[in-house]
């Protein structure tokens, strides 16, 4: 992994904790709501990232794993 891609998972998760922790002390609906969907935002990057980088290695061994 480089460093960059590092970093935006460190960014990706530190994001993640702080909202976590910052949503059940908000009072006002919008704040709560604005604070939801960058919660589902964030984890949706940070899932896409994944799927991204597993997804290609899983295909390639599918399809030169069957011509042994």
């Amino acid at each position: 992994m480089s460093s960059l891609d590092r970093t935006v998972h460190a960014i990706g998760a530190g994001l993640l904790i702080s909202l976590g922790l910052l949503s059940p002390w908000l009072k006002d609906k919008r704040l709560k709501r604005i604070a939801s969907n960058l919660i589902a935002v964030v984890g949706g990057v940070l899932l896409a990232d994944a799927v991204l980088h597993l997804l290609p290695n899983a295909i390639a061994e599918f399809i030169y794993g069957s011509h042994r």
